[in-house]
């Protein structure tokens, strides 16, 4: 596998431009996966060794999914600012790291090297073999439409339970299931990546996994249940209704919200939001009617701090 990392100070573009490149990668018919760090360490109290420490387990840990699931490149967008902090990732990555500075023309550079047949061939970094699965613990799982506020409201929920004293992980599903071509999640690959995501959380103390995740079905549920052995899994769906979701979506189209990777709905016409606004309205309504979820909350007019509350509430056993 090649892995190409993207670095720099915040606020420079390193996650715009790395999914970018993942991205082109996919159209040219390139499998790759996409990893932004922010998005694996969010575990709190960070572990005594710090935060790159921390990020090179959870790298360790995915990048054999990835390339199991038949991914020759990984891009990966992450801070380093000392050679120091470089160096808990040698280790952790697999040989056949390229190095590129984030400037007018990396993506097509990274695109000629991965589509060329005598460019650099990738380099294996051993089998995915089985991860100790992170086993005990507790998961509190967020599911619903899309505007349904399951991200805002998920990162809500960790910061309470970090609030109330316990040691906690966040995982948005999405972030760490990127896998081209597309930009959808595979729940057999999902499945795999936040497994061997929790265990990492877990041997660094995490008792509380919040994950903010799609589920169509019950039996998509499921497998991801089955993927957490020995883990208490409760899942929470978010409802909302049709204007409540095409106002929560016409927001994030106008760039409202936090910027994260991926997110296909910065920037579309109104004519393209109403048509995003009714599907996840038949989504809200198809969820409704399977009944997926162990509880749910119906999140109209309230703001993600009651959402997030109401969901400690129904969901957390920490909180009974």
């Amino acid at each position: 596998m090649r892995v190409v990392w993207l670095c720099g100070p915040s606020g420079v573009g390193k996650s715009a431009a790395g999914f970018e490149i993942f991205a082109r990668l996919g159209r040219a018919g390139v499998r790759a996966a996409y990893l932004d760090t922010d998005q694996i360490s969010l575990v709190h109290p960070p572990p005594p060794d710090g935060t790159h420490h921390a990020r090179a387990r959870a790298l360790a840990a995915l990048w054999p999914v990835f390339e199991a699931a038949g991914a020759g490149w990984l891009v990966v967008s992450g801070y380093v600012d000392t050679a120091d902090d470089v160096l808990p990732y040698g280790p952790a990555l697999p040989a056949g790291v390229v190095r590129v500075r984030l400037r007018v023309g990396v993506a097509d550079r990274v695109l000629h090297l991965a589509t060329t047949p005598s460019g650099p061939r990738a380099i294996a970094g051993g089998p995915a073999g089985a991860h100790a699965h992170g086993e005990g613990g507790e998961v509190v799982w967020l599911c619903g439409a899309r505007g349904a506020g399951v991200s805002t409201a998920g990162y809500e929920v960790f910061r309470r339970v970090l609030a109330s004293g316990v040691r906690a992980a966040y995982v948005d599903l999405r972030q760490i299931s990127f896998l081209g071509p597309g930009t959808g999640v595979d729940p057999a690959v999902a499945g795999q990546t936040l497994a061997a995501l929790w265990s990492v959380h877990r041997s660094a103390g995490a008792e509380c996994l919040v994950v903010a995740g799609p589920a169509d079905d019950r039996d998509t549920l499921a497998r991801y249940a089955a993927a957490l052995p020995g883990t208490a899994v409760t899942v929470c769906r978010l409802d909302a209704g049709p204007a409540a979701l095409a106002e929560r979506l016409r927001l994030r189209a106008l760039g409202q919200g936090p910027a994260i990777p991926g997110d296909d709905l910065a920037g579309r016409t109104p004519e393209e939001v109403r048509g995003w606004a009714g599907r996840a309205a038949r989504q809200a309504r198809d969820l409704r009617r399977a009944g997926v979820g162990d509880v749910h909350v119906d999140t109209d007019g309230l703001t993600p701090s009651r959402v997030a509350e109401l969901v400690l509430q129904a969901a957390w056993r920490g909180s009974r």
